[in-house]
């Protein structure tokens, strides 16, 4: 199903530009990794504090209310740098099954990472205090650590497998 769709995109006059520009891909994916390095230590840092560990001079929602945004951005940055990488080479993203796992852990993990830097705004007094901290916020930590994890895991398998479902 997706096969075709990136042989089309592979035979475009976009993609044929964007291959000749030598620079473009290893500028892309190393500014994918800086994004992914800003997002990626972001997260833990939040995670971290919700499970009562890292920085202790600030709290839970000050540190989501100063990273999250930053997340955000190295988000866009990510999906920016990989939409490129896909137009450049797009049987190698499309056709592998990890790369589609990827795609929805990200949707998950930044939907989720949502919910809960607004609960965080919300109940900043109760998230904040290790004693009434909800049992759900040591699980996103959990379940966001390992997604993050993951999604950086899957993605660096990508160039590793893709050839097998070419």
């Amino acid at each position: 199903m997706f096969r075709a769709t990136a042989e089309q995109i592979a035979a475009s006059g976009l993609s044929h530009r964007l291959q000749e520009v030598l620079w473009l891909v290893p500028a892309s994916q190393s500014t994918h990794i800086v994004a992914l390095s800003v997002l990626f230590a972001s997260a833990m840092l939040i995670n971290l504090r919700l499970l009562g560990v890292g920085i202790r001079g600030r709290s839970a929602s000050q540190l989501a209310r100063t990273l999250v945004p930053w997340m955000w951005r190295a988000l866009i940055v990510l999906l920016f740098t990989g939409a490129l990488q896909t137009l450049i080479e797009p049987v190698r993203q499309f056709v592998t099954p990890i790369f589609w796992g990827k795609m929805v852990l990200v949707v998950l993990l930044a939907l989720l990472t949502r919910w809960v830097a607004r609960t965080l705004r919300d109940n900043a007094a109760q998230w904040d205090d290790a004693a009434t901290r909800p049992a759900v916020a040591r699980v996103f930590a959990v379940v966001s650590t390992l997604g993050w994890v993951t999604v950086i895991a899957f993605g660096r398998f990508i160039g590793y497998v893709w050839e097998k479902y070419a």
